[in-house]
């Protein structure tokens, strides 16, 4: 039922967004340098930007192993309570689970993004930026 409510919620969160007019995203245009230096140069960007992205999807699954760890060990201290007192386990798993909010793992990799441009930019190559409008694009004409 929370996953269903914070859906919804996410759903109402960016239709409030987009009711204040249009949402826009920056795309990217990346033109390689030239020679085999610069190429080489690039290709240890992408091996740093693959080992990045790597390194935020294991941040966000170890986060999210911790919180179910914390979750199954709460949980299991109250079952044990509750039949020591021979009362009803009334509550789930899910009651236990931390509040916090584990990093996303889209902010994360948006640092990968970056720290990537500026490596591409440092072997040489050249990259356009164009803002691009991805929602609420009819608003305000």
């Amino acid at each position: 039922m929370r996953k269903l409510l914070a859906a919804l919620g996410l759903f109402f969160g960016l239709a409030t967004l987009a009711a204040c007019g249009p949402i826009y995203d920056t795309q990217y245009t990346y033109y390689p340098p030239p020679g085999q230096r610069g190429q080489a140069c690039v290709s240890s960007c992408d091996a740093d930007q693959t080992a990045c992205r790597y390194q935020c999807r294991r941040e966000v699954q170890a986060c999210e192993n911790e919180k179910q760890r914390i979750a199954q060990r709460e949980y299991n201290r109250y079952v044990r309570w509750r039949q020591d007192q021979n009362l009803p386990v009334d509550k789930t798993l899910y009651d236990f689970t931390p509040s916090y909010s584990c990093p996303w793992e889209s902010d994360c990799t948006s640092v990968c993004e970056a720290d990537y441009r500026a490596c591409f930019q440092g072997c040489g190559g050249r990259i356009d930026a164009q803002q691009v409008c991805v929602m609420g694009c009819g608003q305000g004409k």
